[in-house]
């Protein structure tokens, strides 16, 4: 089931000195607020990515485990600057073409729609709105209307978020305001994985 272009994304998570490490699992406690107070939310991960070091879910299934080092590999070549939801857009429609390529299902059925021709293709808008709606805090509108990102609280509570150009103001909480609290990996340390062993 491997591409030509599989061989060629390894090596150049190779080349960008990108190292991944395998965890039985992966969670995060996210503050949310539910309409009243600040409470956690709980928040099961596949992978995650901090520069070039990504950790990820160990999975019994072999396609699932290239699905996430693929998606997480995206994620290690997208600059800084970018906009946490739009980071996973980008690595989501990826990850959706490169399993249509190898006739994998997607990662959630509203990825997938049919073009013109009644081809299977990765459907974005489908894409965002997972995204949107599942992710703490990646997608806020402004009282203007701007796409904004909530980034934290105050000590006294009020909700922190991060405008377009980086600038970041607070205001009372929402229902629903929630951001990405601490990563938490089981076992501890995890197992290393040899991508130059992949195939």
């Amino acid at each position: 089931m491997s591409q030509p272009g599989d061989r060629v994304f390894l090596d150049t998570l190779i080349a960008r000195g990108v190292t991944v490490t395998a965890y039985d699992r992966i969670y995060f406690e996210d503050p949310y607020y539910d309409g009243t107070k600040w409470t956690t939310r709980h928040f099961e991960a596949g992978g995650t990515t901090s520069g070039t070091s990504v950790n990820m879910i160990r999975s019994s299934n072999a396609a699932e485990n290239a699905a996430t080092i693929y998606h997480e590999g995206v994620h290690t070549g997208q600059p800084s600057s970018m906009p946490w939801r739009d980071k996973e857009y980008d690595a989501y429609i990826k990850e959706d073409a490169w399993r249509i390529a190898h006739s994998l299902p997607p990662h959630d059925p509203s990825f997938r729609t049919t073009d013109a021709a009644g081809k299977v293709v990765t459907d974005p808008a489908g894409v965002r709105a997972m995204v949107d709606r599942e992710y703490p805090g990646v997608t806020a509108v402004s009282a203007g209307g701007h796409v904004e990102q909530i980034t934290g609280r105050t000590p006294s509570g009020d909700t922190v978020v991060t405008r377009s150009d980086g600038s970041t103001y607070t205001r009372p909480p929402r229902a629903g305001d929630s951001f990405s609290g601490n990563e938490i990996t089981e076992p501890a340390g995890g197992i290393p994985v040899d991508l130059s062993k992949l195939r």
